[in-house]
């Protein structure tokens, strides 16, 4: 165990695994669209294909809002901040295109948007947990 560090658990709240077909987007009008990872009433992780050019400069302030959809069921702007943005390197690449993962912390929801989001929780994650 020489070199590694543990990984401490800082969640509050028990990370589900999202069902299929659950999507995240940022908004309003972001090329960040994917399928949740994980989904928790603290924040998410989702992957999306990265299509923005090499430069950054045209990124969103952080002040952004996040919007959740699957089959029937549909949560909208939920503030967030990001926690990490990472280039996930474990899958094959067939093309250029790079795939990423954004995991994001909920900020300041309301009474009715954390109603939302456990109404959206109940419907669109699987029986496992972390």
């Amino acid at each position: 165990m020489v070199g590694r560090k543990r990984t401490i658990e800082r969640r509050k709240s028990k990370r589900y695994k999202a069902a299929e077909g659950a999507f995240a987007a940022i908004s309003p009008h972001s090329d960040k669209l994917g399928q949740i990872v994980d989904i928790s009433m603290g924040g998410l992780a989702f992957k999306y294909i990265d299509t923005s050019i090499e430069n950054k400069e045209n990124q969103t302030p952080s002040d952004e809002t996040i919007f959740l959809s699957s089959m029937g069921f549909y949560v909208g702007d939920l503030p967030f901040k990001t926690i990490s943005d990472t280039e996930v390197t474990d899958t094959p690449s067939f093309s250029s295109m790079k795939l990423r993962e954004k995991h994001v912390q909920f900020t300041d929801l309301s009474f009715k948007q954390l109603f939302d989001l456990d109404y959206y929780l109940r419907n669109n994650v699987s029986e496992s947990g972390e």
